[in-house]
């Protein structure tokens, strides 16, 4: 353990003790807050020193998993008269839902960070920062090619057959690798060419009202730019996270309004800069109790894991395994060959283990809630250290590879962007990642044998 990583320790486990012993709540809430002070600090300290792609998601399910339920255990409970209108109480009790959630948290995450191997990029990112200069001179023109190709994809993609459309979508989101080849290479004009990537993708986000992928490729963004750029102090890096949260929260607070509007007579940029701006010119708004509620319950990833807790097996029967095989099958086996394959979502397991028919958006019990409904308490908690492993390997095996071929480092953002997401289904997850995997071998051995340059 880093000498960094002790005063973090430390620090948490004064901040457990405070809330346990002085606030008095239960052990397992607060064993949870120090625990994310304790990868918080650790992500901001390794930020710009190792690739921390993974700690997205640590931070993440510690948020939305553990957090987030214990603000509504303690607030809005089903006492609450706004939480009890909106039937969004916790439906279990804590003990219940903590012993169940802390665990399998803590196992996913011992999944992800267990060592595999010795890399070079987080022993001596200083020899790999040479290493990135010397293999990228000159091959910005690659970078070009890339965003050129995603911008004519996009503009086909609705116009191909379904039986194309994630193919399509895979050629689009190569502006993601391209802009990181033009960043490396040292092209004088890098830093507008990211400013104008990010900008394709504010666009893309108002006009279809979703934010996610917006907010996790810029976290991955800046995970890599940081590898490259001058070291940062703790503080510094500090200031930078508490202002992407601030974002986070002023969007969640304004794309409900947004969306309704969006989704019944199209996108308006300037409808969504109104309601920024509306935000920002009376912040406290934001901060009242209601408001803090609708943005409360969009965080609040344990409401739905633990109203699977409460219909499985209550009302229906465990998986077994069941939808974890179908999620791994559908991610090697195209739509085209399984034309009625499950569809990532939510839709298939709400339906199986809520008897929910989720018509016209998206809500999933995550990849902890379905390790649940598949194989109950103590197999759910066994699966999600499995579940973290598998991300950890392939993560590995790019740094690995990388070490030969450094671009691998551009597609990161590429491979990463749906699979750090700790609400969505492990179908999502797994599937995105591996369904990524091959497009970039497929696509690598195709640029070389038509431009002779290895991608």
């Amino acid at each position: 353990m880093r000498r960094s990583q002790i005063y973090f320790l430390v620090f948490s486990l004064g901040v457990l003790a405070y809330f346990y012993y002085i606030v008095e709540l239960g052990g397992y809430e607060s064993f949870s807050i120090g625990l994310l002070i304790f990868f918080l600090f650790d992500f901001l300290d390794n930020l710009g020193k190792r690739v921390v792609v993974l700690d997205i998601a640590v931070i993440l399910a510690i948020f939305t998993w553990l957090i987030m339920p214990v603000i509504f255990y303690q607030f809005y409970t089903k006492a609450d008269h706004v939480a009890r209108i909106f039937h969004k109480y916790m439906p279990i009790p804590a003990e219940e839902y903590f012993s169940f959630a802390v665990p399998g948290t803590v196992l996913m995450i011992l999944g992800f960070k267990i060592p595999l191997l010795r890399l070079q990029i987080n022993s001596r990112p200083d020899l790999f920062k040479v290493k990135l200069e010397a293999y990228f001179k000159g091959k910005d023109w690659i970078g070009f090619l890339l965003i050129g190709i995603s911008l004519v994809s996009g503009f086909l993609y609705p116009f191909v057959p379904s039986t194309l459309e994630r193919v399509v979508g895979l050629l689009e989101r190569l502006s993601y690798v391209g802009v990181f080849y033009i960043f490396f290479s040292g092209n004088k004009h890098k830093g507008k060419i990211l400013l104008g990537v990010t900008g394709l993708l504010l666009a893309t986000s108002i006009s279809t009202g979703m934010f996610g992928e917006l907010v996790f490729l810029m976290a991955l963004f800046y995970i890599l730019i940081a590898l490259y750029l001058k070291r940062r102090t703790f503080f510094y890096k500090l200031g930078i996270l508490v202002l992407g949260v601030f974002a986070i929260f002023l969007i969640q607070n304004v794309k409900s309004a947004y969306r309704l509007k969006a989704w019944k007579t199209g996108s308006d940029a300037s409808y969504f800069g109104e309601l920024v701006l509306n935000s920002l010119e009376d912040p406290s708004a934001m901060f009242q109790k209601k408001s803090l509620f609708h943005v409360s319950i969009r965080m609040n990833q344990g409401w739905l894991i633990a109203t699977t807790m409460d219909r499985v097996p209550k009302r229906y029967d465990y998986a077994n395994g069941e939808t974890i095989a179908l999620s791994v099958a559908a991610a090697f086996i195209p739509r085209v060959f399984w034309p009625d394959k499950p569809e990532a979502g939510g839709k298939y397991n709400l339906k199986r283990f809520w008897g929910y028919d989720l018509v016209g958006y998206s809500m999933n019990i995550g990849p902890i809630g379905e390790a649940y409904a598949n194989f109950g308490v103590r197999g759910g908690i066994f699966f999600m250290f499995f579940y973290g492993l598998f991300f950890n390997m392939v993560l590995t095996w790019l740094l690995k590879r990388s070490e030969s071929s450094p671009s691998v480092l551009c597609w990161i953002p590429f491979l990463f962007s749906y699979a750090v997401v700790v609400e969505t289904d492990i179908l999502t997850t797994v599937g995105s990642i591996v369904t990524s995997l091959m497009f970039m071998l497929l696509f690598g051995w195709l640029f070389k044998a038509i431009f002779k340059v290895k991608l």
